[in-house]
């Protein structure tokens, strides 16, 4: 814990929050410590040591009041049902566990040890960086803290962090061990397969008009069409308000001149750019291939011809391109950067590699390091302080527009009077709303609750700013009819058979490949069609192929070059396959990745170590809960509960 002060110094205020928390060395959460004092209802007994429900409480609420910090939005539903008040309850356990152990080992924590580490802490140092006691106790008394309370909890949380070293300090690991585990995490594999697509047996599948009629009969919850509901809205934001004519020239040469460091520029370069994209082991026809695309279309940008009429030239390979606007050196890859900044305005590049393929540069002007003119910089100037104005006070419009919109006013003279513009949407569902608003769950909640033609009764949050809304049309959740959707039911029909009849046909060149006659067979009828998949991990995700554990796992666990037993699904389709090879990472890249996967693996040593070392503090220390309505019958049922 006291390393986490010493990396947040800044802020001694966190330091003395965080002196009175016990931050758990691995996965047991963090805690707010307070010494069981009497009195209160008992909660549980941990042996013959109580826990009170006024500590549990206090616990819980620190803990909660973190939590809900970093995620406003929980719920209590969510709370439930990640058992938060049992992992709360668990941890003043182990807690409890590890005090009583230290004193059963006659491990304390001295006067001196404290001593030494609170010095250590910065915001009780004075300008020399020297312990300053007067400054520790003013520091302290300013939030109203007691000095031996204090020091009380910050010995607490010394004690914790000595006992969990000492639970760990068998950990031993060595580079052969991890090296073992690096390999079998990093190792690849491929797969020569054959594939049996979905689509490429849709043709064999006649759907009747029954069978259309008994799909939607027994399956008409699957076709069932969500509420939604399509709105008028305004998107205030501090750029929307922004009005660069309120900003004076004045004012925004007093910010220039104030502001010096923001108006310097190292050497720049504006430049388009055309990219043919490229795999890292592309093969030579691939490269002459990309190449000459790319002299083509360099001819027609030294004619003068707009980029984005020579990116619409049809030809193979395809291209992508774009304005990369100005940009200093370190913000594009290196090959890229080096090629663009040493052409004149207007030279264009041969083609470039890079790790995305090819490139051909136009330079299109450069700017040399130096600070940008007054004159250059004032419209920019005027946005942002316009931007911060309108940022200052947009709270304050949001709350006037909603009270006028709430009582009926007009969402468009309303817009019109703050220089806005209201959008419409398309009809949306909750789980699809529009792209462009970036609405919370509760917010698309209070949404589908107004009827139609009425007003949102509060501003929602949306990026930077708000969004006000009106609801003008709502459409229930409803089944269509079947005449609507006859085609969409067909489909699903037609894909269901064909993939039964894609994955028999799987199984059945699965079943020919077990004999070596069967093999050859295969061998020649699928010639034309074997594909060879890209190096893949163990995770399951194959390239080409999607999520495929089952294929992954039999392939790591073949020999090379024989086939897999069975089929197996894959996205759009199933295959058969054959282990090509394994590959084992490279001594260089285990050089590379050695301390950080070593100390990985300490860590997770130790953490195995510490569970072990607790579940044994379990064992021998009876805990007994007796207040079992406090935490719910869920978390009491692991525990033996009290009569």
């Amino acid at each position: 814990m006291l390393d986490i002060l010493r990396q947040h110094s800044q802020s001694w205020i966190i330091k003395v929050v965080f002196g009175i928390i016990i931050a758990v060395f691995i996965g047991f959460g963090v805690f707010t410590y307070k010494e069981q004092r009497p009195g209160g209802g008992v909660l549980a007994y941990v042996g013959d040591k109580p826990v009170l429900v006024k500590d549990f409480v206090n616990e819980y609420e620190g803990v909660l009041r973190q939590v809900r910090a970093q995620n406003p939005s929980l719920t209590k539903e969510d709370l439930d049902r990640y058992g938060f008040k049992e992992k709360v309850f668990n941890q003043m356990v182990v807690r409890m566990l590890l005090f009583n152990q230290a004193e059963k080992l006659g491990v304390a924590e001295s006067q001196a040890e404290l001593q030494t580490e609170i010095a250590r802490i910065p915001a009780f140092q004075n300008e020399q960086g020297k312990f300053d006691f007067e400054l520790y106790k003013q520091k302290l008394g300013s939030l109203g803290l007691n000095l031996d309370a204090f020091e009380h909890d910050q010995k607490q949380s010394l004690l914790y962090e000595k006992m969990v070293d000492y639970s760990v300090l068998p950990v031993y690991i060595t580079a052969p061990e991890v090296r073992a585990v690096y390999n079998f995490s990093r190792e690849k594999a491929v797969v020569d397969y054959v594939p049996f697509i979905t689509n490429d047996f849709t043709s064999q599948v006649n759907v009747t008009p029954e069978q259309i009629q008994k799909a939607y009969d027994t399956s008409k919850e699957k076709y069932k069409r969500p509420a939604e509901i399509k709105i008028e809205y305004l998107d205030i934001n501090p750029a929307a308000l922004a009005d660069p004519k309120s900003v004076t020239d004045q004012e925004a040469k007093a910010y220039y001149d104030a502001n010096p460091e923001k108006f310097k520029h190292a050497e720049m370069v504006k430049a388009n750019h055309i990219l043919v994209l490229l795999p890292k082991d592309a093969t030579d026809d691939q490269v002459k291939a990309a190449e000459k695309r790319l002299n083509d279309l360099a001819t027609h940008l030294r004619k003068g011809e707009p980029l984005d009429k020579v990116l619409a030239i049809k030809g193979d390979p395809p291209v992508t391109g774009d304005d990369l606007g100005w940009f200093a050196r370190g913000s594009m890859v290196p090959e890229f950067e080096k090629a663009a900044f040493a052409l004149k305005k207007g030279e264009i590049s041969a083609p470039v590699r890079t790790q995305y393929g090819l490139h051909i540069i136009q330079v299109l002007d450069k700017k040399p390091e130096g600070v940008t003119p007054f004159d250059e910089a004032l419209d920019d100037i005027k946005g942002d302080m316009a931007t911060d104005k309108a940022a200052e006070t947009m709270g304050k419009t949001v709350d006037q527009m909603l009270e006028e919109l709430i009582g009926g006013g007009d969402l468009a003279k309303l817009a019109q009077a703050k220089g806005l513009t209201v959008k419409t949407s398309g009809f949306f569902n909750r789980q699809q709303p529009p792209a462009d608003l970036s609405l919370t769950p509760e917010s698309l909640a209070l949404m589908f609750a107004q009827p139609a033609g009425k007003a949102v009764p509060q501003a929602m949050a949306s990026g930077d700013g708000f969004i006000l809304a009106k609801v003008l049309e709502a459409k229930p959740e409803n089944i269509p009819a079947l005449t609507e959707i006859s085609d969409t039911v067909k489909a699903d029909i037609a894909s269901e058979e064909a993939a039964k009849l894609a994955e028999a046909k799987a199984r059945e060149t699965a079943e020919q490949l077990k004999t070596p006659e069967g093999q050859a067979k295969v061998a020649e009828q699928y010639k034309s069609q074997v594909k060879t998949s890209d190096a893949f991990g163990r995770t399951g995700f194959i390239p080409g192929l999607g999520q495929a554990p089952a294929l992954a796992e039999a392939a790591f666990a073949a020999k090379e070059q024989s086939w897999l037993a069975g089929s197996f699904p894959v996205a759009g389709g199933f295959v058969v396959a054959r282990l090509d090879k394994t590959v084992l990472p490279e001594e260089n890249e285990w050089q590379r990745d050695k301390t950080k996967f070593m100390e990985q693996a300490m860590v997770s040593q130790q953490e195995q170590l510490l569970h072990g070392y607790v579940d044994y503090l379990q064992d021998k220390t009876p805990v007994k809960i007796v207040n079992k309505d406090i935490l719910g019958s869920s978390a009491a049922a692991g525990k033996e509960e009290g009569e």
